[in-house]
This record gives C-alpha cells, structure tokens and sequence, in this order.
C-alpha cells in the first residue's frame, strides 16, 4: 500500500472512533481551542471544562435539523445547568452568514453560549464532517460521547449521557420522568372509574329501592282480602 493510501486508512479509522453514539473512544481527550462569542468574549474549553462537564455542539444557520437540536440543548441548559453542566454552541458559519447568527440565536431566545468558528479552524481540528454535531465531555476533556446528525428521539441518549457525566442515575431519571407521568395518568383514570362506580351505585340503589316497592304493594294487595273478609262474613251472618 501507498504512502498516501496509509495516510487515508489512519484518517477514516480516526474518524470512524469518532462517529456514531458513543463511538469515541472514552481515552479521547477533547482538544482545547479559544472562541469568541456573540460579544466578542473570548471563551477557552479548558477553562470551562477544567472541573464541570461541557457539550459542545457544532452547527450553522443554515443547517435545517440543527434548531430542533439546539431546542433540546436550551432544555439540557435550564435542567442541568445548576448541576454544573456547561454548554457551548459553535456556529460554523464562514463569512458570508455570520451575520445571521445573533439573529438566529436571539429569535429562538437561546441562552447558552454561541461561540463563532468563521474560519472552521475548531471544526478542523475536531474533525467535524457535518452537522450537527455534539460532543459531550467529562471534566477536563475525556470525551464521553460523539454523534453526528441529528432525528427525533437522539435526544433522549444524549440527555442520558448527560445524566452519567453528572453522576445522575438513570433510575433517578425514569423516577422523574415516566412514573411522574404514569401516576398523572393514573390519577384522572382513577376518579373516572370512582365516578363510573358510584354512578353506578345509585342506580342500583334505586333498583333496591323499588322493589321493596313492589313488594310493599304486593302485601298491600295481599292484606286487603283478608280485610274485606270479616265485612264478607259479617254480611253473611245477617
């Protein structure tokens, strides 16, 4: 094999640990860069990164999936934030749609940092092949977990990878979530067959209450012979 051909099979193996769910592997350290954000505050991931958890997120406004993602990120940052994680979203756009960030990002009323890459240097050296993209770090930079793209329901895999980087059990997280909502269900389905039951039960009790009824004009009609019997008799006495 070439010279070249060996350059190209090292590059994909890279990229291949890279890719997917969980493909990195947990050895992967995270490389540091330094970015300014949408008020020209320079930000550096080591300095975040150094004792709390960090998600980088990799986009562009022109990336169609990458708002419904960045919707998840804005919950992850009101939920998680006051456990210590951190997020930073690095727009990719290149000089001729940087200006349509601040824009994008205040119209959607995210609050978690942008951070502006208008030259792709972080993309490159975060071997970034498309967005979105979403990196999540332990604390000083272990990459705990890497996926590229983005559909319906990843979100939920990425918010538990969220939960193992903050030592956050998964059981605490389905405690919190399904069963909260099960019982919510429970509860309307409860007082519907409380209700159903004691609808039922009047009208069983006026069933009851009618056949004493009947009953009761039955021994009437049965006393009233045994009444006119003694005026029968008495007549035939005369």
């Amino acid at each position: 094999m070439s010279r070249q051909g060996t350059k190209w099979m090292a590059a994909l193996a890279l990229v291949a640990a890279l890719m997917g769910f969980g493909g990195a592997a947990r050895a992967d350290k995270a490389p540091d860069f330094s970015l300014p954000d949408l008020h020209g505050k320079s930000v550096r991931l080591s300095e975040i990164n150094k004792s709390e958890p960090v998600i980088v997120s990799f986009w562009a406004t022109w990336c169609q999936p990458c708002p419904q993602e960045m919707q998840h990120l804005q919950r992850f940052h009101e939920t998680y934030a006051k456990n210590g994680l951190k997020i930073v979203a690095i727009s990719i756009d290149g000089p001729k749609t940087v200006s349509k960030v601040k824009p994008f990002v205040t119209g959607r009323s995210f609050t978690f940092p942008v951070l502006l890459d208008t030259n792709n240097d972080v993309k490159r050296i975060f071997q970034v092949s498309a967005v979105p993209t979403v990196c999540v770090l332990k604390p000083g930079g272990e990459i705990a977990f890497h996926h590229v793209g983005y559909k319906p329901g990843d979100e939920v895999a990425l918010e538990q990878e969220i939960r193992k980087v903050l030592g956050l059990s998964e059981s605490k997280e389905g405690d919190a979530g399904a069963p909260a909502d099960s019982t919510k269900k429970a509860d309307p389905q409860t007082d519907s067959s409380s209700t159903d039951s004691s609808s039922d039960a009047p009208d069983a009790s006026a069933d009851a209450a009618e056949a004493p009824t009947a009953s009761e004009d039955a021994s009437a009609d049965a006393t009233a012979p045994a009444e006119r019997t003694p005026s029968e008799t008495g007549e035939a006495a005369r």
